[in-house]
């Protein structure tokens, strides 16, 4: 398996690349979730690997990259750092950041952080400020800390997914993979992604960018996505109307549709 050493740990990634061999194609860099994984995107790879060279990153702590110690202290600037350090480590000096949820997060601190290397940035039903969400992170963490990865992977399901919609088994899989992670990632992760406030960040992301929200999202509302388009210089928004927050999961090809219609745009 791919991994690279970077900022103190051993980050796992995947490189999916099917364009031409004689090209030179552009760089898209996937970052899921909390609690996800590179697998999450495994249907977005199909639509992008043709035309872009696709990297699928483990957060630290996440998948197969290696775990931090149960004192750790997370930093949004670090892990920012860890998808720069990973960007160099491939040899790819400018990507475009696309981010789900907290992916989001820490794609909206790269952007800030590093705006020569970022070239685009999608935030897929993510936020400056998960604090904003009107569910009740006391839940969450206590379905971790009580009831494990998977029972909170599945605590206001029917605000991740639209659970009439949904092919069947995809959510035994979504928390299933949920699963993997590590209660001790998990129980920290979550807290201190909802304890971050980037909103003094936007007016000052530069690139191009394209806000995905889902249209019934309760954990990163409309209002945050509105928030976003009307403070970031360069932001369009896109409502993919009536879906839960979790729309990079269940409609893969909907939102890869959207992602390529605005890479495109911006050749």
């Amino acid at each position: 398996m791919p991994y690279v050493s970077v900022n103190g740990t051993s980050l796992h990634y995947l490189v999916d690349d099917y364009t031409d061999p004689w090209t030179q194609p552009e760089t898209v860099l996937l970052h899921h979730a909390a609690g996800g994984s590179a697998r999450h995107w495994y249907a977005w790879v199909p639509h992008l690997a043709r035309r872009y060279r696709v990297i699928r990153l483990d957060c630290r702590g996440h998948g197969e990259s290696a775990v931090p110690p149960a004192n750790y202290r997370w930093d949004i600037k670090v892990l920012a750092g860890d998808v720069y350090a990973l960007l160099r480590a491939l040899e790819a000096p400018r990507a475009h950041i696309v981010g789900a949820s907290a992916g989001g997060i820490i794609g909206l601190q790269f952007a800030h952080d590093y705006p020569e290397q970022t070239a685009s940035l999608s935030l897929v039903a993510a936020t400056p400020r998960l604090s904003q969400t009107r569910v009740d992170f006391g839940v969450w963490v206590d379905a971790i800390r009580t009831r494990g990865v998977r029972a909170w992977a599945l605590t206001d399901i029917e605000k991740r997914f639209n659970v009439d919609r949904v092919p069947g088994g995809l959510i035994d899989w979504f928390a299933d993979e949920v699963a993997k992670t590590p209660q001790s990632v998990v129980s920290t992760f979550v807290p201190y992604m909802a304890s971050i406030d980037l909103r003094g960040l936007l007016p000052h992301i530069v690139a191009p960018t394209l806000v995905l929200a889902a249209g019934a999202d309760d954990i990163t509302p409309m209002e945050v996505q509105e928030e976003m388009r009307d403070r970031m210089p360069n932001a369009r928004l896109v409502v993919l109307e009536g879906m839960a927050h979790n729309v990079a999961v269940q409609e893969p090809d909907r939102c890869a549709a959207e992602l390529l219609r605005f890479l495109e745009g911006l050749r």
